[in-house]
């Protein structure tokens, strides 16, 4: 065949070769409304998945693909104005602009309030990855940054390596409860811990304890949080992770109920973006996003070891009675997450005028 007859081309009666198909006025004029209407329209659905709770694997999709679909109406947007569509470009621009607005008001725009008499408490937030997390970085890395540190996907074999690495030196106080593949989770301390009982949830695990930090009139409640993913491994467990959030839900509302005045400190994989109707709804009786709360930036956690940036933020640090002053993520050897890094502002006494 000849390269001609390969790229499409015709030849006239002549024999004189042609160039490929030209596209009629007619198509072009439907590409260029289709191409644009097809951009918003994804948008505008992202949009709405946006606000209501997720409950299939479209919405699921929608709405974590939020922080990114502003792309797509601005590429729309160009598509329109390069053809003149000056009232679908207007609508482009609308849609665009909405899109990346929230996006910016949730990652950039917070500002921690100003607590005059506080003590400031750094959280090592971690998911090990069926304890495959490299044990010395993280000891390394909590003995410089952190004073407490809260895990998930703690194995048992994880937590001999990490005692070998020298956790147990400076973190002398824990509550684990290590399992077989993703079940485990954990916290270690500087401060002692008393640990608290709650009730037993399916599809999350949340542990708690009380801190005991010396110059705060209140211990403040340290939680360490793994909701179920809503897609594990290739199967869709959207249902199972609904009932995850649901049962975090009442339990921090229990927390709050038994730490009163006292801060609440959660950290941990809720495999959830602040797109998820469902996270967002965590986040009421004085609840706080530490990203949100202090304009840290829009910093995703997971998939961390890929040659690509990580895409989806679903690692997080809540806090109640207490405010976030800055969150990190850090790459973690061994781990498909990014670690977080928050410093929280505690106040030494939140009932004092």
């Amino acid at each position: 065949m000849s390269r001609s007859a390969e790229l499409g081309s015709v030849r006239t009666t002549d024999g004189r070769a042609e160039g490929p198909p030209r596209l009629s006025p007619r198509t072009r004029v439907a590409l260029s409304t289709t191409l644009p209407v097809a951009a918003l329209l994804l948008t505008i659905l992202a949009l709405i998945a946006r606000t209501q709770p997720i409950a299939n694997m479209p919405g699921l999709m929608l709405a974590v693909g939020s922080p990114y679909v502003w792309l797509a109406a601005f590429a729309g947007l160009v598509a329109a104005a390069s053809r003149r569509r000056f009232l679908l470009s207007m609508v482009a621009v609308a849609v665009a602009a909405a899109s990346l607005a929230l996006q910016i008001s949730w990652y950039f725009l917070g500002q921690a309030p100003d607590i005059v008499a506080h003590q400031e408490i750094r959280v090592l937030s971690s998911n090990l990855r069926y304890g495959q997390a490299d044990p010395h970085f993280l000891v390394k890395l909590a003995n410089a940054n952190a004073d407490v540190i809260t895990v998930s996907e703690l194995t048992p074999e994880e937590v001999q390596r990490l005692h070998h690495a020298g956790v147990d030196a400076a973190f002398p106080y824990s509550h684990l409860l290590p399992a077989p593949g993703a079940g485990g989770i954990g916290m270690w301390s500087r401060y002692p811990l008393t640990v608290l009982s709650e009730p037993r949830h399916r599809w999350v695990s949340i542990p708690a304890a009380r801190v005991e930090i010396p110059g705060l009139r209140f211990a403040p409640l340290l939680a360490s949080v793994h909701v179920y993913s809503p897609i594990a491994g290739d199967t869709n467990t959207v249902a199972e992770w609904r009932g995850g959030m649901a049962s975090a839900k009442v339990q921090l509302d229990n927390f709050a109920k038994t730490a009163g005045p006292a801060a609440v400190i959660i950290g941990g994989d809720y495999n959830s973006t602040p797109d998820m109707r469902q996270f967002r709804d965590l986040l009421t009786n004085g609840y706080r996003d530490a990203v949100e709360q202090s304009g840290s930036g829009f910093a995703p956690t997971f998939p961390s070891n890929r040659r690509i940036p990580p895409l989806i933020t679903i690692d997080h640090v809540l806090t109640r009675n207490a405010a976030a002053e800055s969150v990190h993520t850090i790459k973690v050897p061994g781990s498909d997450h990014r670690a977080l890094l928050a410093t929280i502002r505690v106040p030494i006494d939140p009932t004092a005028s």
